[in-house]
């Protein structure tokens, strides 16, 4: 048994450290809000978007783009097919034409995947700030530029990073997967923090056209499918670690809508867990290790509670002792993303998370899954 407890204990006291340095970092980013009254004059910023079959969200999509509140003739949308199967860029063009956004569609005759798509986006972009996002963005607040504008005017980053949120539906897999994005956003957010980001999301991402090129854009990896965040956070890393930020005022988070086929939301986890075999990254790794291994505190309580092994009063204080961690981290971030009431569901989060993380981090290992009916590399 002193085995056994000297190696949950060094697990539980691993993640207790996580955590305490993401609540630390949390505490350290910069909560004040831009005066933008104090912004004499705004960059000029190029949206780019890599597009496959994504015809059904083309209106609600540009809708969000043309209703921000910032100068017109300071911004352009240039959007990238990566060959799509239906009519995505005919909506998108006529979407557009009838609006008054400045807009470029890019319609490619071979799939490219999305970092070539970026690249060639980049490559025409007349702004100094790229912004990456998605085509299923549902929800951008109207100042989300003008806060994004008014960041880099003020602060001068390389990189910043931001928020995706998920809107709210009733039922168990949105529940779900809010809760992980609520725990995923604070530790991304801490440890930015602290000077150590390891996390970002293409779907909310701003950097220098400068920046970019500086590090070849995504010619280091241009050969992995997916990872066009990830990586371009770790080059841009080399450059200048303390000129990546971290920003999340309510005006700059984002919102998409969950997954809601059980099966797709296998496969997208184990495409974004997949990143991890080709991330160098130490804190990543060991991350991703730290949490499995403590979620397997769960599973250690269940069967020595079934088996009324003399362990189990220790195991169950370990499993108190992460409940209490995750609360205290899930509380920081839920009161930025208004998530508050989503705390009520940490336990039964906790019970079923241990069977997830293993699933999808040893998954990963072994399977390729595919995006829109091509295999991620």
């Amino acid at each position: 048994m002193l085995i056994e407890l000297s190696i949950f204990s060094i697990i539980i006291i691993a993640y207790g450290i996580f955590i305490t340095l993401a609540i630390f970092g949390i505490n350290k980013l910069n909560h004040t809000s831009i005066n933008q009254q104090s912004i004499s004059s705004f960059p000029f910023i190029s949206i780019v978007v890599s597009v496959r079959n994504e015809a059904k969200n083309a209106e609600v999509f540009i809708n969000q783009i043309a209703k921000q509140n910032y100068s017109k003739n300071k911004f352009e949308l240039i959007v990238v097919d990566d060959l799509s199967d239906d009519n995505t860029v005919e909506v998108f063009r006529k979407q557009l034409e009838s609006s008054d956004i400045n807009f470029n569609i890019v319609q490619q005759l071979n799939h490219k995947g999305k970092k070539q798509n970026i690249t060639e986006a980049v490559q025409l972009a007349k702004g100094t700030i790229i912004i990456t996002t998605d085509a299923d963005v549902i929800y951008r607040h109207e100042n989300w530029l003008k806060i994004i504008g008014s960041y880099f005017e003020v602060n001068n980053p390389n990189l910043l990073i931001m928020p995706v949120d998920f809107e709210e539906q009733s039922n168990p897999l949105t529940w779900f997967q809010i809760t992980e994005n609520i725990a995923l956003t604070a530790i991304n957010a801490g440890f930015s923090g602290i000077n150590k980001p390891f996390m970002c999301n293409g779907a909310n991402l701003a950097f220098t056209k400068c920046a970019f090129e500086s590090v070849n854009g995504y010619s280091s990896h241009l050969h992995i499918s997916s990872g066009d965040d990830v990586f371009l956070l770790e080059d841009l890393k080399k450059i200048d670690v303390k000129a990546i930020h971290y920003s999340w005022q309510k005006e700059i988070i984002v919102k998409t809508k969950a997954v809601q086929v059980f099966d797709e939301f296998l496969s997208q986890r184990l495409r974004w867990a997949n990143k991890a075999k080709n991330n160098s990254n130490i804190i990543n790794v060991t991350f991703g290790f730290v949490v499995i291994f403590a979620n397997l505190i769960f599973l250690a309580l269940m069967v020595a509670g079934l088996k009324n092994q003399p362990i189990t009063p220790y195991l169950s204080i370990f499993a108190l002792t992460k409940l209490i961690f995750d609360f205290l981290l899930l509380f920081l971030s839920s009161k930025i993303l208004g998530k508050v009431k989503y705390l009520l569901l940490l336990f039964p989060f906790e019970t079923v998370y241990w069977l997830y993380a293993l699933f999808v981090g040893f998954g990963s290992l072994f399977f390729k899954p595919t995006w829109k009916g091509i295999k991620i590399k």
